[in-house]
């Protein structure tokens, strides 16, 4: 999701984005692969072409995991734990056997290679996908104004509405890597006529939607508090 905010937050719009869109890493090492091969099959580039096939498939990995699982702290902390561990084990049996020779051998022998449109179709479909997303979130998104929120939805632009009064809000960031390629996170909304909460997940810079969210909330609570103590002045002298 992203968010958009006004000059003087009479408004904050939020954007609910699929998980399709962290695979832009894998987009970009298309095109990097592609344009590298290309120049080395013109002879400008002797050497990219044994490395393409590796740089794909490694981003493209992780991009699966990224999509496919939710890595929280907890895990990726344990995750990370384990590969330290792997790696010291390696480390005390390379002191007896040829180990990481044997690792470089091994992935040296994996040799592999893709062709060049291969590289550029990959690339241009995830670009194409990328730009059909953007279009449909134009139609489904959420507006939070200091009196009510807006559930826009539809071509026709079908909306509900609902009191922004109390509103009480929370954030998540139930995935780091998420987080680290697009600063992604969970925003739950608690309308004070609503049972049910609002859980809007994927959200692009969720910390900066937070303090929008935050200094709109505090300002609409000053505003109404304001009002309240004019109430309770004196009238007359």
């Amino acid at each position: 999701m992203s968010a958009q905010k006004a000059s003087n937050l009479d408004k904050i719009v939020i954007r609910s984005w699929p998980k399709v869109i962290f695979l832009y890493p894998a987009m970009l090492a298309s095109f990097i692969c592609g344009i590298g091969q290309y120049m080395t099959e013109a002879g400008l580039n002797s050497d990219f072409a044994e490395k393409a096939g590796m740089i794909f498939f490694v981003v493209f990995c992780f991009n699966l995991l990224v999509i496919s699982f939710e890595f929280s702290r907890f895990k990726t902390l344990a995750i990370l734990f384990f590969l330290l561990a792997v790696v010291f084990l390696l480390l005390y049996l390379s002191t007896r056997w040829e180990v990481f020779a044997f690792i470089r051998n091994l992935i040296e022998k994996l040799d592999l290679r893709c062709s060049t449109p291969f590289y550029f179709a990959v690339g241009s479909y995830l670009l194409l996908t990328f730009g059909a997303v953007f279009v449909t979130t134009r139609f489904n998104y959420w507006v939070i104004h200091s009196n009510e929120i807006l559930h826009k939805e539809g071509f026709l632009g079908d909306v509900r509405r609902y009191p922004s009064p109390n509103l009480k809000m929370t954030k998540e960031i139930n995935d780091v890597f998420e987080f680290l390629l697009l600063g992604a996170g969970r925003v739950v909304l608690f309308p004070a006529s609503e049972k049910q909460a609002m859980v809007l997940n994927h959200v692009l810079r969720v910390n900066a939607v937070e303090r929008a969210i935050q200094e709109l909330l505090s300002s609409l609570q000053v505003e109404i508090a304001g009002h309240e103590h004019a109430e309770e002045q004196p009238i007359g002298g």
